[in-house]
């Protein structure tokens, strides 16, 4: 369930997703954005896992996540310039994206929110306004998705919990300022 519905998997399907409902002109240049994107990160990951600098491939310890949510911002706001800036009808759910890493990383220094959970909590609230059966499918896979991170022992419940509001409350950001 943690690798299917990886932050990666989840935010590129979104991207794409959201692509073919609001521009299916932009598409191909979407999936290009974030297929290179997800590869520039996960590149990132790998070499910090096999150097030994983290335990897991989840930066597991609040400690290896600054550099992770700073590479993630940075290649989020290139993406978002790829794919057209503030003139593309997707960008407003790029920048939501972005606010809620960067909540994320502020909340970091105190609770290691589930990035997991999160991901998939604003997915799912973004899916609703384009394709209501797909954002109702990713919801109902929350609680799912929480206990496999809480039985992985990657977080407690209150972080579990956190990550689902932070994603909601994202997730809603794009909906609000339509």
């Amino acid at each position: 369930m943690s690798v299917a519905l990886h932050p990666f998997a989840v935010l590129g399907a979104l991207a794409l997703l959201m692509a073919w409902r609001l521009d299916p002109a932009g598409l191909p240049r979407t999936a290009i954005g974030i297929g290179v994107a997800i590869a520039i990160v996960w590149s990132f990951v790998l070499q910090r896992r096999r150097a030994g600098h983290w335990q897991t491939v989840d930066a597991s310890r609040p400690q290896e996540r600054p550099l992770l949510y700073l590479l993630a911002l940075v290649v989020a706001g290139i993406f978002w310039w790829w794919t057209g800036g503030r003139a593309s009808p997707t960008s407003t759910g790029v920048l939501a994206a972005m606010a809620m890493l960067c909540a994320a990383a502020v909340a970091n220094r105190r609770i290691k929110l589930s990035l997991h959970v999160a991901s998939l909590a604003f997915a799912g609230v973004v899916s609703l306004a384009t394709w209501p059966l797909a954002g109702g499918v990713l919801l109902v896979l929350l609680p799912l998705l929480g206990w496999a991170r809480l039985r992985m022992a990657r977080h407690t419940l209150p972080e579990i919990a956190g990550g689902a509001l932070l994603g909601l409350a994202f997730g809603a950001l794009p909906l609000v300022l339509r």
